[in-house]
């Protein structure tokens, strides 16, 4: 029988045993290659800083995510105001819609002084006036106005974007996904599945270097696709390809209500066929001539038409630099995702091929939202980013002085530090780079990472149930997305309705 001292004595040894190496042991781990060795502080392993790991969301955007899956789920999306405006007595007093008690807890006045704001360089907010004439003067019922939403993998799989996107369309009127990749992207928007002949080839700006030398158009959405050689040769030296587009979804999305078709193609040395099939019946097809510039071609394409496929047929292939699902009036919303990016690819493009495409286009406002893949590259100062991304700015400026431009700043990226997940170091470093290059270029700054809650916000909303955030403490899932959508849609609202009221405040001091 083992005496109680003895068993005292091998649980202390064991404790001291464990405890020790916390003692000496590196804060930042002890390094062999390209292998790592950590070990948790005292602090993680009493539990010190379980708060940290286990850190609730904000009660106001917990709040906020119900109520916007909610109405996402319950098809009140197609409200023409933002979320913070339906809080009003109607929901107040009928809060079974939402199912939500805690609606008891904050009044809407509340809620709608939390939306984070867009941010000016100075008190004269003009930077948004050519997007806010554009919407003022209805010049969407004459033609389809564009906005371009560019960002890195955390808008891929049009996340953010499509909520937005539903937002504007719904308010303005418009449909359609805007732009796609002849060749799609593997995260793909949740209204449209694409799929391809397997001779499809897309070459991208990440890919210049291992491009023919000298190329460097890749148009708005820094890429292009073109066909290979393909194994249905129906003539000698004659190759085809094809493209099918199936809409899936709700059909009350507006995503799903496209009634065109464009495709921008260039510098195809040789004449092309392009033909338009829907349920196995040729509803257009066309002769192209070659041509060494940018064009597009046309079709009308009826909205209950749910799959269509279109056929290239050519001795050699045109570079296809995008298929537009659009509509001709209204607003087309695209979301141009860039994985590795950090939004700083811009001035390696032609920009004036860039532009003409943009132009085709209407855009009117452009959203820059980056910032992630600087996050691991941890250093001291990021003037070199700002820099950078102010140049980027100012080029755009220069070829689309008529477009608008807002940039997003980064989210919160979180990592591993013993037991628990922490904001990077860097964050407000990153996001503050970013917010003086956007008010050096008079552009105005809406603080993603504030809209969060700021330090240690992606692991509260990796955290929460169900989870806004990915396991891998950078991406937001969809819902996540969707509430971010919503926060921003919120403060770019807000400052238009702002706009609206100084319209008129001068109109009435003339009247009186």
């Amino acid at each position: 029988m083992v005496k109680p001292y003895k068993t005292l004595l091998i649980l202390l040894l064991l404790f001291v045993v464990v405890l020790l190496p916390t003692l000496f042991f590196p804060k930042n781990g002890i390094r062999f290659g390209s292998i790592t060795f950590r070990y948790p502080n005292i602090r993680d392993l009493i539990g010190i800083n379980s708060s940290i790991s286990k850190t609730q969301l904000n009660p106001e955007i917990a709040f906020l995510d119900r109520i916007v899956d909610s109405t996402f789920n319950a098809n009140l999306l197609l409200t023409k105001n933002s979320v913070f405006s339906l809080l009003t007595d109607t929901i107040y007093n009928n809060d079974t819609i939402y199912n939500i008690d805690s609606l008891k807890t904050f009044t809407a006045d509340y809620l709608k002084s939390k939306i984070n704001r867009l941010e000016f360089a100075d008190s004269t907010n003009k930077s948004l006036k050519s997007f806010f004439d554009a919407l003022k003067n209805k010049q969407y019922n004459k033609k389809a106005i564009r906005v371009l939403h560019y960002g890195d993998s955390q808008i891929e799989g049009d996340r953010i974007t499509s909520y937005f996107r539903s937002r504007l369309q719904t308010k303005f009127g418009g449909g359609g996904v805007g732009l796609v990749h002849a060749l799609p992207q593997n995260n793909q928007t949740t209204s449209l599945l694409q799929t391809t002949s397997s001779n499809w080839e897309k070459t991208t700006l990440a890919d210049h270097n291992k491009t023919q030398a000298g190329i460097n158009r890749f148009g708005a959405l820094e890429g292009f696709s073109s066909f290979t050689s393909s194994n249905n040769i129906f003539s000698k030296g004659t190759n085809e390809a094809w493209i099918r587009f199936k809409r899936i979804g709700g059909e009350t999305r507006t995503a799903r209500r496209f009634d065109r078709i464009r495709i921008f193609y260039g510098y195809n040395p040789k004449p092309f066929i392009v033909e338009l099939f829907s349920d196995g019946v040729t509803n257009d097809a066309e002769l192209i001539p070659n041509t060494n510039k940018l064009a597009a071609i046309s079709w009308e394409i009826n909205q209950n038409t749910n799959m269509f496929d279109i056929k290239f047929k050519g001795d050699e292939s045109p570079l296809i630099f995008g298929i537009s699902l659009e509509t001709d009036k209204g607003i087309v919303v695209d979301n141009i995702p860039i994985r590795g990016s950090s939004g700083i690819d811009f001035t390696k493009t032609d920009i004036t091929f860039m532009t003409d495409m943009l132009q085709m286009l209407n855009a009117k406002l452009i959203i820059l939202q980056f910032g992630v893949n600087v996050v691991p590259h941890i250093v001291d100062s990021y003037k070199y980013y700002q820099i950078q991304l102010y140049n980027q700015i100012k080029a755009l400026q220069a070829a689309l002085p008529e477009t608008s431009i807002i940039m997003i700043g980064v989210s919160d990226v979180a990592r591993k530090e013993g037991l628990q997940y922490i904001s990077y170091p860097n964050i407000e470093l990153i996001r503050d780079a970013q917010k003086q290059a956007a008010f050096k270029a008079r552009i105005p700054f809406w603080d993603c990472y504030k809209a969060m809650g700021g330090k240690n916000s992606m692991a509260a909303w990796e955290n929460a149930n169900p989870s806004l955030a990915s396991k891998d403490f950078i991406h937001f899932t969809y819902r996540g997305a969707n509430l971010i959508a919503e926060m921003f849609y919120a403060a770019l609202m807000s400052e238009y309705e702002r706009y609206l009221e100084n319209e008129e405040t001068p109109k009435k001091s003339k009247v009186e």
